[in-house]
């Protein structure tokens, strides 16, 4: 799925100052979904592979839409928790934790699904681990970054 801009995604996204100004990468990925309806989020056009994740708020029960990268794995997706290595994890951490079973569901090209969500750990993780450095190797970095560990989720299409 790679294409020219990848490498400059990649490049951009090991910045300090892009971690500085996540929100405004955000901003303009959250847009980009909207206005496409779900078919062509910013990473997408530098060629990754990303979905929506939508759950409903810990506190709220507030439903929380948030473009992420993915990339596939044991016939499903993951999603990293890496927040660009800050010392908090990203809030739909927290949310999707705290969702009760069918709660969970994704966005791929427009398509929403509900999916079973498990959160990885041994040996799962890191073969995970290592698919989503394949596709982001970034990741790497972003762990190098805090002393928490990057949270590895799995999500399958629920049939």
């Amino acid at each position: 799925m790679s294409n020219l801009l990848t490498p400059v995604a990649i490049w951009f996204g090991r910045q300090d100052a892009t971690r500085e100004n996540s929100s405004l990468v955000v901003t303009v990925d959250t847009w980009m979904s909207k206005v496409t309806r779900g078919r062509l989020p910013l990473l997408r056009v530098a060629g990754l592979p990303t979905l929506t994740l939508h759950v409903p708020g810990r506190k709220s029960g507030a439903l929380r839409s948030t473009p992420l990268l993915c990339a596939s794995w044991n016939n499903g997706l993951i999603i990293i928790g890496s927040n660009w290595g800050g010392e908090k994890a990203p809030a739909w951490v927290y949310n999707i934790r705290g969702a009760a079973e069918g709660q969970v569901e994704m966005s791929v090209y427009g398509a929403r699904l509900p999916v079973d969500v498990r959160e990885l750990e041994g040996a799962e993780r890191e073969s995970a681990w290592a698919a989503a450095v394949r596709v982001w190797p970034n990741y790497e970095i972003y762990a190098g970054r805090t002393d928490r560990t990057l949270p590895v989720f799995h999500l399958t299409p629920r049939l």
